[in-house]
Order: structure tokens, then sequence, then C-alpha cells
């Protein structure tokens, strides 16, 4: 019998690995505090999940075309038009996805192919990496610096670019790190990229956690060139990480060909789901019901640094935007492997060690600000009480 091939190349999920130890230790008793997983704890908006229901109710459960419901892709067409000041057509270049990682990796299965180089900045969500792998390509990190707010450099972005760069990856607000990237850097990242022909995928999950200032993306320095791939879900900014609905926009023949992989991954989503998601975005209230959720989040961060101000072992930049701090730990001469570890299994913290958003940031971990405000206030008064004590 032939032996299958294992694909041990692909990196198994830190996030996944320090959650799923959580839950052994909730299995025997335990308490824990999660502060792992990005998942934002807060009210679904306004008539979403009625409308699920009564799609449900409606018969509204089987196949739908590959794409996602038209009216749906209408109203992303609008949305994304807001937000970069490119109109995308919804019929051909807008597409409904399994979240965001779908999207990615429908991007990435399209753009990239054997020794092609995509610019990683770090750190980040592994994701990226895994998947450009997948692809065949290479990632090549590019470390940004907690010094510098984890700016991106745009004089260390073309020292990185080789003849065989084919995509840049942009996260802004940013995953683990929470830093906002200018208008002049997004400006002078989109002049780079148009000059070399390099794709950017952008990431903009997080666009409506920005606690100071507006978002901005760098759609809005790309004009209607093809090398922007903008990439958006309902998971982080309306609650729904269960509900898997993200979406995509591209030039049409990018898009025609990320949708057969769509078609091919996943067939379509899930139709219940995307009603709800529609209803969502028309409704009056979303924009009141976004404010409210961003304020609530921005007084869960500044739980996390008043409480560890000045505390010994602990710096960290002040995030601007998503909902994650990405503080450099100095304990006991544990790195953040270990710190979390320790966290985790004496203290019911759960943590991510910093080495997951990339090699160099094995002395910091990442905290997840999602959970309510009571999670946060024990979560951090622990955390100072260990680093004081």
């Amino acid at each position: 019998m032939a032996t299958p091939i294992i694909r041990r190349s692909l990196a198994a999920s830190g996030i996944r690995a320090i959650f799923d130890s959580a839950r052994r230790l909730e299995a025997q008793g335990a308490r824990v505090l999660h502060l792992e997983i990005g998942r934002p704890d807060w009210q679904l908006p306004p008539g979403a999940a009625e409308q699920a229901k009564k799609a449900i109710d409606d018969g509204l459960v089987n196949y739908i075309t590959n794409r996602g419901l038209p009216a749906l892709r209408e109203l992303l067409a609008d949305e994304i038009r807001r937000a970069t000041g490119r109109r995308f057509d919804s019929e051909t270049e807008v597409a409904v996805t399994i979240g965001a990682s779908e999207a990615i990796c429908m991007a990435m299965l399209v753009l990239l192919g054997d020794n092609d180089e995509v610019i990683v900045p770090e750190p980040a969500w592994h994701h990226y990496q895994v998947i450009a792998t997948m692809a065949g390509a290479r990632p090549l990190p590019l470390p940004l610096a907690r010094e510098d707010g984890f700016a991106l450099r745009p004089e260390s972005l073309k020292a990185a670019i080789t003849p065989r760069t084919k995509m840049i990856v942009l996260n802004s607000p940013g995953n683990p790190t929470g830093a906002v990237q200018s208008a002049e850097t997004l400006e002078q990242v989109a002049k780079i990229a148009m000059k070399h022909g390099i794709f950017v995928l952008s990431d903009e999950v997080y666009d409506h956690f920005v606690y100071d200032g507006e978002h901005i993306s760098i759609g809005r320095f790309m004009a209607d060139t093809p090398l922007f791939i903008y990439v958006n879900s309902f998971s982080k900014t309306y609650s729904m990480t269960g509900w898997r609905v993200g979406y995509t926009a591209a030039e049409k023949s990018i898009s025609d060909a990320m949708n057969r992989v769509h078609q091919y991954l996943t067939v379509c989503g899930v139709p219940f789901a995307q009603k709800g998601v529609e209803q969502t975005l028309r409704s009056p209230d979303r924009h009141a019901y976004v404010d409210q959720m961003r304020e609530a989040f921005k007084r869960r961060r500044d739980i996390w640094l008043e409480t560890l101000s000045g505390c010994p072992g602990f710096q960290c930049r002040r995030p601007e935007g998503a909902f994650y701090l990405f503080p450099r730990i100095e304990y006991r001469g544990m790195n953040g492997q270990e710190f979390c570890r320790y966290m985790l299994e004496k203290h019911h913290v759960a943590m991510v060690a910093g080495e997951v958003f990339g090699a160099p940031y094995g002395q910091h971990v990442r905290i997840s600000y999602g959970l309510d405000e009571q999670v946060q206030k024990a979560a951090a008064e622990k955390l100072a009480g260990v680093l004081r004590g």
C-alpha cells in the first residue's frame, strides 16, 4: 500500500493550540480567562438573527450562486466603494466568501505559484505565510519594530523587493499589534507596488476598530489598477465569527479566477447567514451599533494600559486599532512561549506567544481584549500581580 503524502510543512495554528489547552483545563473544572482568540464578545447587530431565522423558515437553505446573494453583493459593492473610492461590479468583481480566511486563500491560490515571493510585514497573522506556502510561493517576512510603533517603512519594503516578488500583504489595523498605517505610508506603498507591478492583498477586517481618526484603505491610492485585492469580513465588526461571511473584490479576470477556486473549495456560502448579513447592512441602526462597540473596545484597551502602566517587565505600545495588545514581557528569564504556558497552567490566563506571529518576536505575547470588561479587569490585574510579584 502506498504511503500517503502528509503536508508536514504546514504549521499547525499556534493560536488554536493554546485555545485547545485552555479548553482541556476548563474540562477539568478550571476557570480560564480567555485572551487568546480574536473573537469579539458583543451582541449581534439588530435584526440579523431574526432575518436569518426567517430565511430558514422561508426555505432559503439550499445552494445559491457561487458568488453569493445578488442583493448582498450590491450592498457590498457600495460598502467597498465608500472604503476604497473604487466601484467594483457586484456581478463580476465581488464575491461573498467563507470568512476572510477563504478570501485570502482564493487570492493566493490564484495569483501565486512556484518560486513567487510574498512580502509579509511581521508580526502578522500566521495564516498569510501558511497559505502562501500552500500556493507554492515563498513568504518573505519583513520585520517591523516596536520602537517604530510597528510602522511599515517604505524604504525597507523597497529593499525587500526582488524580481520574484509577486505580492505584498497589508493588514491595517493590524493583528497582532493593533498598528494603523498612516496615509502617507499607504500612499508610498501603493506607489511602490504599482511601479514594480506587485499585487497588494489588503486585509481590512479591523477597519471599524480605529480609536483615533478614521480607517484609510490603501485602495484609495491605487486608482483602477488590477493590482489591488480587497478583503473584509463581518466576523470582527459585527461579532459574527461563527457566521463565516467574508467578502472580496478584485478586477474582473482575477475575480473570475478566484470564484473558480471558491467553487471547488466551498461551492457557495450559507444562504440564510448571508440574508442575516444583508439585513445588517440595511439596518438604519448599524452605524450607532458600530460606534457603541468601538467605544466599548476602546475602554477595554484602556483597562489594560492603565492597569499595567509602569509595571516591571511589561513594554507595550499603545495600539491604535484592532483589539489586541502585543507587549514584550520580561519575567524570570522566560521567553514568550514559556511565559504563556506558565500563565495558563499556574494562573489560568490564556495568551498567545509572540513567535506565532514571527520568529523575531519570541519575547512578546498577544493579548486579545475581545471579551467583556470583567474578563479584562480580572486578567489585567492578575498579570500585573504576577509581574509585580
